[in-house]
């Protein structure tokens, strides 16, 4: 996954902020965890736009209007 270095700077920051008395950002950067794997997994594939998908279009209609032209 291209983005994944972005989950462990999260964890790392967490784990920091968890050892450091810093409970509350902790438990935010958690959250901020699930929200980045959520919208890492809604991003189209990389080939997607070069087949005509638009980021957010995660249907595939895009995809299947271009291949029936």
């Amino acid at each position: 996954m291209k983005h994944e270095w972005m989950i462990r700077v999260i964890d790392d920051l967490a784990a920091y902020a968890g050892k450091n008395g810093m409970p509350a950002l902790a438990e935010h950067l958690h959250e901020a965890r699930l929200l980045a794997i959520t919208e890492m997994a809604n991003l189209p594939d990389e080939g997607d736009e070069e087949n005509g998908a638009r980021r957010g279009d995660h249907s595939g209609a895009a995809i299947r209007e271009r291949t029936r032209s």
